[in-house]
């Protein structure tokens, strides 16, 4: 696991630094055919499957285009298309993290698609302005969000209610744990605290006290006591019991929703009774989850929901620097956006569609969780939200998918405590962001 995240981290660096606009001109193609597109997407087998159907659709509806979609999982995708950036072979179309399309915008890697949405190409008729905003930068369209979502705790229902547990609404971080410590008491279950998948809940803990992680070149705390508190989840659960050990992760592959704790495995200490996710999981894992089993969701513990609840693109799409056609490019992602057909399969697998024409017209459609998922960030999260922190500068993904993980797999194993891992973090990280 640790050589995974290592090379991982390495890989996104290595592309950034290798692929400025200078370094990788803008000669090269994604497909090397005018008429096929490739599109590269990281999830779970139940996108891999409703993508697929999806692509057919558009080779019916475009006759003699065909189109190569290319499949990973989370942390392969992001290996994958590093080193495609730097042999400037990226796929025409690829899916965008927010945390990593200012990367990707600097180092010249995407193509504006303004001219795109101007010519009706890409038709935002529907779409908010403000949904719009996060993929543009100086006056250029670089990315355009396909689905919106938000941070949401899935638990195991069934589980908690046959142990007389009741998980509410909004929770402060001692009552996480509180209810961790019960349900491993009860069940058996552990938890699993976002365990090696970057700085996620970092923020959104932060958020709650006011408090920005990352600022241009450095971080937003002003010492590294502001981060204990994240650290002690850590400490305290694996002192305690209720927190997964660290080598139940070396035999999965963390970030795979279909290998997450709470769907994955047979044997009770193996498993967590949750996840930290965001809505447009909630399908995927209800789906996965063994013996019949029903999830529920809540918020992130927070000692301020409010303030550290946001609503967030689940992911972009945006045409690579390698693309030959564009246009065409810009034709799928309207096709993406808004035919109805193509979203009554794909539904909320990425989140809410961005279109309110496209949102009214598959809820019918939508099975129970998905329905809860959409009906609790419309009606809980997003009346009790702020907005979005700014993404991330470039080094954050350093930090978040090297840094981070190295000292926590240090502190679960019990090498250092929590105190000198808020330290090491602090200025690990700030040495990270400060050379950029």
């Amino acid at each position: 696991m640790r050589s995974i995240m290592k090379k991982l981290g390495a890989a996104i660096v290595a592309g950034a630094m290798l692929c400025s606009v200078s370094a990788c001109g803008n000669s090269a193609s994604g497909s090397g055919d005018d008429n096929k597109l490739t599109i590269a997407w990281w999830g779970n087998q139940q996108r891999n499957d409703r993508m697929g159907q999806i692509d057919k659709m558009f080779e019916e509806q475009n006759q003699g285009v065909s189109i190569d979609g290319q499949f990973s999982e989370f942390y392969d995708y992001w290996q994958k298309l590093s080193t495609n950036a730097a042999g400037k072979s990226m796929p025409d179309i690829i899916q965008m993290d927010y945390i990593y399309l200012n990367r990707y915008i600097e180092s010249g890697l995407l193509q504006d698609m303004q001219p795109y949405i101007d010519d009706g190409t890409i038709n935002l008729d529907n779409v908010d302005d403000k949904v719009i905003e996060p993929g543009q930068k100086d006056g250029k369209t670089y990315a355009l969000v396909n689905a919106v979502n938000a941070p949401v705790l899935v638990y195991n229902k069934t589980l908690l209610d046959n142990a007389g547990i009741t998980v509410p609404e909004n929770m402060t971080l001692d009552e996480f744990e509180s209810i961790s410590k019960q349900v491993y008491e009860k069940t058996g279950y552990k938890t699993n605290f976002y365990y090696y998948e970057t700085c996620n809940v970092m923020e959104y803990l932060l958020r709650g006290e006011g408090v920005q992680l990352f600022e241009d070149t450095k971080l937003g705390v002003d010492s590294a006591a502001q981060l204990e508190e994240y650290f002690n989840v850590y400490q305290t659960g694996i002192k305690e019991g209720w927190h997964l050990a660290p080598e139940v992760y070396t035999e999965i592959k963390v970030g795979s929703n279909d290998q997450n704790p709470l769907v994955y495995g047979s044997d009770p200490s193996h498993r967590s009774w949750v996840t930290f996710a965001f809505t447009n999981n909630v399908s995927a894992f209800q789906s996965s989850m063994p013996n019949g089993d029903k999830v529920a969701v809540a918020n992130w513990p927070s000692s301020n929901t409010t303030k550290s609840n946001y609503v967030k693109p689940s992911q972009f799409f945006a045409i690579s620097r390698d693309c030959k056609n564009p246009k065409l490019a810009a034709k799928w992602i309207d096709f993406y956006t808004n035919n109805e057909d193509a979203n009554k399969i794909l539904l909320t697998d990425r989140g809410l569609p961005i279109s309110s024409k496209i949102q009214t017209a598959i809820k019918p459609s939508l099975d129970e969780s998905d329905v809860t998922a959409m009906d609790f960030l419309n009606d809980v999260i997003i009346p009790n939200s702020s907005t979005i922190n700014p993404a991330w500068p470039s080094a954050a993904s350093t930090v978040g998918t090297k840094v981070l993980p190295t000292i926590e797999e240090s502190l679960c194993y019990g090498t250092i405590d929590a105190k000198t891992a808020a330290q090491q973090f602090f200025d690990q990280a700030n040495e990270t962001l400060a050379k950029g």
